[in-house]
């Protein structure tokens, strides 16, 4: 089973200049996930990943 991580998932979606890698998509799990433990690593199964990628905007489109 594949995992992936916010940073990935960034560079994925065109992020690629990030001062944080990852962090728009942290910021968009943190508003889905408000449970998640503060300043714990965020590991993500496939149907994560895929609702990032159809509810986080593509840099390519902003």
């Amino acid at each position: 089973m594949a995992t992936y991580e916010p940073a990935d998932l960034a560079r994925e979606l065109g992020y690629t200049n990030e001062y944080r890698p990852g962090k728009i998509v942290r910021d968009y799990l943190r508003k889905k996930y408000p449970d998640h433990p503060k300043y714990q690593r965020w590991v993500l199964d496939e149907t994560q990943a895929d609702d990032v990628r159809a509810n986080v905007a593509s840099a390519r489109t902003k």
